[in-house]
């Protein structure tokens, strides 16, 4: 406790030169016809009428502390700097695909990318998240937000549409791979890009998740694309949920940004990535100064105490006036 006019606090010397006066003093004695008998000194009730004379100067001194102005610090505040993570993912008809075992029933290569990005985000509080999905073109279907909850809610309608896997008799209603097939890596980075470029602050991040190879990421169209993620300050971490080797043009804008490529064959597998991938982009935990608040709270009770005893003495816990 730190007080903001501490020289007040040599005023306390009042308050204790008024209660030693109190224990101290003599009175005015009167004889009485029964003080010549034997009655007992009365030890107890005289010890209590001194307290109770002892109440205002006790209620002076935390006047006067009140006076001081008492003030503490509060701990010291944790914040952690902010990472802006994109996510962009593969949406094609390919996506479909089985992917890991299918002992559990049927699971596929979507569905292991929404659970390791439903993990990473449970994980990684305090980042901002959005989600990319694309094929032929892309859709920002998320932008970057804390509130992380629409994420896995967004599951149901962004799943991809492989009618040779998924008749259209067994009911799935997702986006058409009529339209939306195809694989263009370079076209979803571009846009989540300039998505992260309006971010004013926190460290940028991709992580792009696909299972094919793109056209419109190979020479020279590579370096267009690392020059913008470059001048955004942009790191890319990409998964291929195959096992297949992954692309050159692929590995040198990943690694271009300071990011990593990793395969990812089984569910497993791609929650080990994802624990990669935060190990690499670590917290960083920045630490305020505390702040100076009042404090006056453990003051009042003991206040208010000493006020209503000192109004219940005053009934009569007292000398005799004569």
């Amino acid at each position: 406790m730190i007080f903001q006019h501490p020289q007040l606090l040599g005023l306390l010397a009042l308050p204790v030169i008024l209660a030693f006066w109190e224990w101290t003093r003599r009175g005015q004695p009167i004889a009485m016809p029964f003080d010549h008998g034997h009655q007992g000194r009365g030890r107890i009730l005289q010890f209590m009428v001194l307290c109770a004379n002892c109440l205002p100067a006790a209620l002076l001194a935390i006047a006067i502390i009140f006076f001081a102005h008492p003030m503490t610090y509060t701990p010291p505040e944790v914040e952690r700097k902010l990472n802006n993570v994109q996510f962009v993912l593969d949406t094609s008809g390919s996506m479909a695909e089985d992917h890991g075992s299918q002992a559990q029933g049927r699971h596929r290569r979507f569905d292991s990318a929404m659970d390791a990005i439903e993990q990473f985000i449970t994980y990684r509080q305090g980042d901002a998240f959005g989600l990319t999905i694309f094929s032929r073109t892309f859709i920002h279907w998320l932008p970057l937000t804390l509130d992380t909850q629409s994420i896995p809610l967004s599951k149901r309608f962004i799943e991809p549409n492989n009618p040779k896997l998924d008749p259209p008799s067994m009911g799935r209603h997702g986006l058409p791979d009529e339209f939306w097939g195809g694989t263009f890596i370079g076209k979803a980075l571009h846009g989540a890009a300039d998505m992260l470029a309006q971010r004013p602050e926190g460290d940028r991040m991709i992580i792009l998740m696909s299972d094919g190879e793109s056209d419109d990421i190979k020479p020279p169209l590579d370096a267009a694309v690392i020059e913008h993620l470059r001048a955004e300050k942009i790191t890319v971490f990409s998964i291929m949920l195959t096992g297949d080797k992954i692309s050159e043009p692929l590995i040198n804008i990943t690694r271009a940004t300071g990011g990593e490529v990793f395969n990812a064959v089984t569910p497993e597998a791609l929650a080990s990535v994802f624990k990669s991938i935060d190990e690499m982009k670590k917290v960083v935990v920045l630490e305020k100064r505390p702040r100076v608040i009042d404090f006056y709270d453990p003051l009042f009770i003991p206040a208010l105490s000493l006020l209503g005893v000192s109004v219940l003495a005053l009934f009569g816990l007292r000398f005799t006036p004569w």
